[in-house]
């Protein structure tokens, strides 16, 4: 059976080397599913280790499962990550029904091949990878810990509106290209966030567009992964968006004749203000520092102020107009 091959060629692997890449396949409802792991040097089998799952992008020309593992060979190192990616065949979707149940069944495999912390297990994905990051662990709640999704090539939260409640029970850090259509891509995910109180980070990246060759890659992904991983990072009283302290405070809310007053608490460097409304649609921007937006009229309801710092943060608020 080509599924107890597989597992016997990988115990035999580790046996022999700790750090190792791993790639090979196990049949699938008649199709020959490959994937490719990768050991980190410092793997020690009596010790449940942290596991990462990696999910790649759509394009076959350059992405399967072998060449995300590579890509995310220093990050998984450096972070001591057992990393393992699915592939996704020919058409390069990562989340085709096959590719879930493959998923699935790749996971239960690793569980009997390494000694993985079941309560510290991830998922990691760029462009169609970051949509199946989403989408998958929503569906399978309880399975990760916390999410890294990397430029969801996603449009609004239509293709995971039925289970994004399930986003609570998990902690994200979600990193996107300030170019790569932000108010189809990012935006409407953050204000679901912030109505579910979903414990999440971001790092909007300035100038980037729908690229995983952004400067400081590995750097930022171990930012995140160390964001995810921190049990303490969402124990405040609003879980949202708590991993830095705040440094800038609305006043009034609701706000009065379509000024938004803007209190600074800190040393504060922004590089920009953007208001959408709850469809995402970009109604008012403002480059630089400003403690005033007098914004054009505005429609009685709810809208998110997005506030890009100079150093990448990004802060968001729920602004309520009653006029």
């Amino acid at each position: 059976m080509r599924y107890f091959f597989s597992l016997m060629y990988v115990l035999i692997v580790f046996s022999l080397f700790a750090q190792e890449s791993i790639d090979d396949s196990f049949e699938v409802q008649d199709q020959e599913k490959k994937y490719s792991i990768y050991v980190p040097s410092n793997y020690d089998s009596t010790i449940p280790q942290p596991l990462m799952i990696g999910f790649h992008p759509l394009n076959v020309n350059r992405w399967d499962s072998e060449s995300w593992r590579d890509t995310l060979i220093t990050f998984a190192e450096t972070n001591n990550l057992l990393l393992a990616c699915p592939d996704g065949g020919l058409d390069g979707k990562i989340d085709d029904p096959i590719d879930t149940i493959f998923t699935t069944i790749l996971l239960d495999s690793l569980h009997t091949w390494y000694n993985i912390d079941r309560a510290n297990q991830y998922a990691i994905g760029f462009s169609w990878g970051a949509r199946t990051s989403y989408s998958y662990s929503m569906n399978h709640p309880g399975t990760f810990k916390g999410i890294i999704p990397i430029g969801a090539a996603i449009d609004g939260t239509q293709q995971f509106a039925d289970v994004i409640a399930n986003a609570n029970r998990m902690t994200y850090f979600i990193v996107h290209g300030a170019n790569d259509a932000p108010a189809a891509r990012y935006t409407p995910v953050i204000k679901a966030f912030n109505e579910l109180e979903v414990c999440y980070e971001t790092q909007l990246l300035a100038g980037v567009g729908h690229t995983i060759d952004f400067p400081n890659r590995n750097s930022i992904l171990s930012d995140a992964f160390a964001f995810v991983k921190d049990d303490l990072a969402c124990q405040t009283s609003s879980k949202t968006n708590t991993s830095f302290t705040s440094s800038i405070e609305i006043y009034p809310n609701p706000i009065r004749n379509n000024t938004i007053q803007i209190r600074w608490l800190g040393d504060v460097e922004v590089e920009r203000y953007e208001l959408f409304d709850l469809t995402g649609k970009l109604i008012y921007q403002h480059t630089g520092s400003s403690s005033e937006l007098r914004t054009n009229a505005l429609a009685k309801g709810v809208y998110i102020l997005s506030i890009f710092h100079k150093n990448g943060r990004s802060e968001f608020r729920k602004i309520v107009c009653e006029d």
